[in-house]
């Protein structure tokens, strides 16, 4: 729903651009605090919001990815659903009335959620590894395709003109053991795992020309402040442990124990020297193509979500990873990717990190100009100052 994630992660940006918690989505780098995350622990929809009847029970955090993971399936924006009345004159933000049925296509979503729901539930060996979602069917349209388009291209006994040419995959079935052993060695071995800081400048890039310079300094073993400089202000956030705090020219806020562990485990997936290390009930993936390079996958599951790492075979470097968040409706996907590493200082660091998520606004580029390892750092840049007068 990227009109009101737009909304809400625009007033973010003025109280703290922290993080929010998109689930498990949650990280000071893909929206704000979600002032309806309480001490009392996360709230569900039908206690924060009207008219709840299929996503009863659904953690509100979740709403808002999963609501656009819908809308980019069917290719439409929030108003195909929606009703929305005119704009807000103090803000100029679109006034959404979220809880009208005016339009029968709210209606036909509801009953397309409730089918869903009954078709996982109901074939949970068919569709244990790949659930069926919006997207099964719709493919970016808001009509489902379900007759082939005539004159065929190809057909049951004939192969068609562009149909691919089998290419033999690599016999090769590392195990996990190699796979993370020839990892470290290609990062730089003790010198990547014993880093005590990094600091990393460059420009981070989104959509609506959001391009603004940044710095990231990292302190071991779980230090990490952000700097961004906008026009309007210099935003700064910073985690140290489980405590953290964001300042936005003179607005000053504190972060709950939950989004500082949180953030700072989204920061280190994507700027620390080791960005993913070994641990149980990590498995072999299999063996998948990331443009032209062969990629060795390791996969780890759980209940709350899957998470997939992808090592290229030649370098063992890692290029990629996949997190899938569950919901009780519908997947929340994500990925990060990783390129252009260099040397610094012996120890192999991507100077171009993107994340992209199920909203194209909560989506970024970093591409580094300079990293510095094990430099000196003044530990006070951590502390949470003072309340602005």
């Amino acid at each position: 729903m990227s009109h009101q994630i737009r909304n809400r992660i625009l007033l973010g940006t003025i109280v703290s651009l922290c993080a929010v918690s998109l689930t498990i989505v949650s990280r000071a780098e893909k929206g704000l605090t979600d002032p309806l995350q309480t001490q009392g622990g996360p709230q569900s929809v039908d206690q924060t919001r009207k008219n709840i009847q299929v996503l009863k029970g659904l953690p509100e955090a979740q709403l808002f990815p999963l609501m656009n993971f819908v809308a980019v399936s069917l290719g439409v924006k929030c108003d195909f659903c929606h009703v929305q009345q005119g704009t807000d004159p103090k803000t100029g933000f679109i006034k959404w009335i979220w809880d009208r049925d005016d339009k029968p296509e709210k209606q036909a979503a509801r009953r397309m959620m409730k089918m869903v729901l009954n078709i996982n539930a109901s074939n949970t060996t068919d569709f244990r590894q790949n659930s069926v979602t919006c997207y099964t069917c719709h493919r970016g349209q808001t009509t489902t395709v379900g007759l082939p388009s005539m004159p065929l291209l190809r057909s049951g006994h004939e192969t068609g003109p562009n149909d691919p040419v089998p290419v033999a995959t690599s016999p090769v079935r590392p195990s996990v053991d190699q796979i993370f052993a020839k990892y470290l060695d290609a990062l730089g071995g003790a010198k990547a795992t014993d880093t005590r800081t990094l600091v990393m400048k460059g420009k981070r890039e989104a959509s609506q020309d959001r391009n603004f310079p940044n710095e990231i300094t990292f302190a071991a073993p779980d230090k990490y402040l952000v700097v961004v400089t906008t026009p309007q202000a210099v935003i700064r956030q910073s985690v140290s442990g489980e405590q953290g705090w964001a300042l936005n020219g003179t607005n000053l806020r504190t972060f709950t124990a939950a989004e500082a562990v949180d953030i700072r485990r989204g920061w280190e997936d994507a700027f620390a020297a080791v960005k993913v290390k070994q641990v149980a009930g990590m498995n072999f993936g299999g063996v998948q193509k990331i443009g032209d390079r062969e990629a060795f996958v390791v996969a780890k599951s759980s209940e709350a979500k899957d998470e997939f790492y992808y090592f290229d075979s030649a370098s063992g470097l890692l290029i990629r990873k996949i997190t899938i968040s569950h919901t009780s409706v519908l997947p929340i996907p994500e990925q990060i990717d990783f390129d252009d590493y260099r040397e610094v200082d012996g120890v192999k660091m991507p100077f171009k990190v993107r994340y992209s998520g199920i909203d194209t606004y909560l989506s970024w580029t970093r591409t580094f100009t300079e990293i510095k390892r094990d430099v000196a750092v003044d530990e006070n840049i951590f502390a949470r100052p003072a309340p602005p007068k």
